[in-house]
């Protein structure tokens, strides 16, 4: 049975000008995958960035990417009411030719290819998703 560890936990204490959290999942004592997520700047935006979403390779396809995905939301959620304010974009940047999985495992979810960054990376561009939820 998987688990959820959150660090830190959401809470209506003033974070200074942004939060951050760590989402680990757990199977037993092991970390099996773990999410991480932040907003920041000003709040009544209701904005929420995907840093990093990632189940180890031995891991996959199991639908811990599922479980992830649905707690960085059902936190960012919280976070946001919390503060009296509505959650109403989450958005994520990836690789374009190395996350093509990670591109169709976002579409999945609502995201929606909005923009494209040349010239970041060194060897391909950077892609970015974003979910609407208003």
């Amino acid at each position: 049975m998987a688990n959820l560890r959150f660090s830190p936990a959401v809470s209506r204490e003033k974070s200074g000008i942004g939060f951050l959290q760590l989402i680990e999942l757990l199977e037993g004592e092991e970390v099996v995958g773990h999410a991480r997520w932040m907003c920041w700047g000003e709040i009544g935006q209701g904005v929420a960035q995907i840093l990093e979403l990632v189940v180890t390779p031995a891991q996959g396809r199991k639908g811990h990417g599922r479980i992830l995905m649905n707690a960085v939301t059902e936190q960012a959620r919280e976070y946001f009411k919390l503060r009296k304010v509505a959650l109403r974009r989450i958005w994520m940047a990836i690789a374009q030719e190395g996350q093509v999985i990670g591109r169709s495992f976002l579409m999945k979810f609502g995201f929606h290819h909005v923009g494209t960054v040349h010239e970041l990376l060194a060897d391909e561009d950077l892609l970015v998703y974003m979910r609407t939820f208003n």
